[in-house]
């Protein structure tokens, strides 16, 4: 293990989970882990918005203390929702959900652990630099699970803008119909809203109301008895694996909004490599990251790309993004990157 001067605690928060790790700078890997689960909106919290923010912060320090990290000088924490160069998240809808006051994540920290020297950024930021072959990389990280989120990375660091408000196309509104779903943040016809695990439930029953007889025959129509709405993440991620047509056919449906985002960001700024990690992703696996080259390929012309090599599946698991914060750490205070 390096001395407690080379390694930084190092923290990925998730709607769902919240982990924490000890990560040794000189030797550039995590020493241990913990985790538990985020006191947030998504886990069923009905309490008020800032009793639920306290909660996360206590959640942070006893993480810390199971790692026998009690008095760390550096962390970096990656958050899940757009941040600005201080340390300040604009928003967190997977966690306070529609509640929009900005929230002083990097001094509530400082509080807990003063002096501490901390760098906050969005959790797929962080997660993103674990995916960089190269401190110079030009990638996009892209997340599909409970939400949708991405960033691009160009010359090896996330374009965000001054304000940190880039890399959040989960929240770009792509259906203007008056039935459009409803985003966790609020709004109707946001990408997240139609492509990601939650999705889920709606599209199978868009696509069940067009044709009731195709989805009665699929084999999702048993465990559900016949409805969709009872469709999940788990179960059509199972049936798809397993080649059922009604399936991918919803798979496709899901797929589609992100390949047509995907092509924009390459239009825009022509990144050619795209990372995409998540739990509803990686539940998939290739099958699906085909579908959405295939929607991606469909949405923009055709200058010999080949999206089938431009596309491929993060493969860090769980832990991705702490061993990015960490490597971000490295970055920052020494070590390798």
């Amino acid at each position: 293990m390096g001395a407690p001067d080379a390694q930084a605690l190092v923290f990925d928060i998730g709607g769902t989970m919240t982990r924490a790790g000890l990560y040794d700078l000189a030797a550039g890997r995590l020493l241990r882990t913990e985790r538990a689960a985020t006191p947030s909106i998504s886990a069923g919290a009905s309490e008020p918005g800032p009793g639920l923010r306290t909660r996360l912060y206590d959640l942070m320090e006893r993480l810390a203390a199971r790692l026998g990290a009690d008095a760390p000088d550096r962390i970096v924490v990656g958050f899940p929702g757009p941040v600005d160069e201080g340390g300040v998240a604009l928003r967190a809808p997977t966690v306070w959900g529609t509640q929009a006051d900005p929230e002083p994540v990097a001094a509530r920290v400082k509080a807990i652990w003063p002096g501490v020297r901390i760098r906050v950024v969005n959790d797929l930021s962080a997660a993103g630099y674990g995916f960089l072959r190269h401190d110079r990389d030009d990638a996009c990280i892209v997340t599909v699970s409970s939400g949708i989120g991405h960033k691009v990375f160009l010359d090896g660091r996330p374009a965000v803008g001054p304000a940190g408000r880039g890399g959040e196309i989960g929240h770009l509104r792509v259906d203007f119909s008056d039935e459009a779903p409803l985003c966790e943040c609020g709004a109707r016809g946001h990408l997240a809203g139609l492509a990601c695990g939650r999705a889920v439930p709606d599209q199978a029953l868009r696509l069940a109301c067009r044709d009731p007889g195709a989805f009665a025959r699929s084999s999702l129509a048993a465990p559900v008895a016949g409805r969709a709405a009872r469709v999940d993440s788990h179960l059509v991620a199972r049936t798809f694996r397993a080649g059922d047509p009604w399936s991918a056919a919803l798979v496709g449906a899901l797929a589609a909004p992100l390949g047509r985002a995907l092509a924009g960001i390459h239009a825009a700024v022509g990144v050619e490599r795209f990372v995409i990690m998540g739990g509803f992703a990686q539940a998939l696996g290739p099958a699906y990251l085909a579908q959405v080259g295939q929607a991606a390929a469909a949405s923009t012309w055709d200058l010999g790309q080949d999206w089938g090599r431009m596309l491929e599946l993060g493969e860090m698991g769980d832990d991705a993004g702490l061993i990015g914060a960490g490597r971000l750490a490295a970055r920052e205070w020494g070590g390798p990157a």
